[in-house]
């Protein structure tokens, strides 16, 4: 069966329609309906203040790995059980991830924008130095209608007739596509940073925070992607005076670097002839 359409306005249309529909289903969330499986989430890294304060480390999610709710995450989640086990009430001021390659310690956030922001920041400092992992910042939506108007037009898989007609309906097919594609990304966007927002002020730790006598905490500390951590400072405020507790954070070491190459010894050959008995 063969359609002929009788003008060039109804073909651009259909294939408008046919775009529009093929580009709304790529403006997908990056919220994951269900966290991706978690293989072994205790680690079992523990450490216990003279005061009685216990912090424990129990799973580390990075960008796309077991545990994630996000795609394409701009920030190091890891999960913490803090509990208090003293006569008295405390209060968890800040929680802070040393590295081997930063200056200064970062700083846990619940803030969307600001894990953006500085996991941006590290990334561009570290340009050349070799983190791998969660490398990058996703594109604003209004930089995509520049890829969609060439590489997401239409397949010319429709023969003579779109070749044909090429020059005149893929312009405005593009454009169409395009834009449409922008507004539905944006949207969708939206949507995600709502839901994004909501959850990590769910689930972070959202300090200052007080803990009564004989109390527990099982939040999320989240931090810019961090590479080579160390240790995990939890500062808490206990009669009058704050203290940290520092806690280690084992095998992190390589964690967001790039693998050293070995280096093979270079071995000159002997020449035989050379050489005296």
């Amino acid at each position: 069966m063969r359609i002929q359409f009788k003008d060039m306005d109804s073909l651009a249309v259909l294939c408008g329609l046919i775009v529009c529909a093929l580009l709304d289903g790529c403006a997908s969330s990056r919220v994951l309906k269900a966290p991706l499986p978690s293989a072994a989430p205790d680690l079992a890294w523990t450490t216990t203040s003279p005061d009685g304060l216990t912090v424990e480390v129990d799973q580390l999610i990075v960008r796309d790995s077991a545990g994630s709710w996000v795609r394409k995450a701009n920030w190091d989640e890891y999960v913490v059980a803090i509990k208090n086990g003293s006569a008295g009430p405390v209060e968890i001021q800040r929680i802070d991830l040393y590295s081997s390659k930063l200056p200064a310690p970062e700083e846990s956030s619940i803030s969307r924008e600001q894990l953006d922001a500085r996991t941006s920041g590290t990334m561009r400092a570290f340009k050349d130095a070799g983190i791998i992992a969660g490398v990058g910042v996703a594109a604003p939506a209004a930089m995509i209608i520049g890829g969609v108007g060439t590489s997401g037009a239409l397949s010319a898989s429709t023969g003579a007739l779109a070749l044909a007609a090429a020059g005149v309906i893929l312009i405005p097919i593009g454009l169409i596509g395009g834009t449409t594609y922008v507004v539905k990304r944006h949207h969708r966007d939206q949507q995600d940073k709502v839901l994004i927002d909501r959850h990590l002020a769910e689930s972070g730790y959202a300090v200052p925070v007080s803990m009564p006598p004989d109390s527990q905490l099982r939040k999320s500390a989240f931090f810019p992607i961090t590479p080579s951590p160390t240790q995990l400072a939890v500062r808490f405020l206990a009669n009058g005076s704050s203290r940290d507790v520092l806690l280690d954070l084992p095998g992190l070491a390589g964690l967001h670097l790039k693998a050293q190459r070995a280096k093979t010894a270079s071995i000159r050959p002997i020449d035989l002839k050379s050489t005296k008995p």
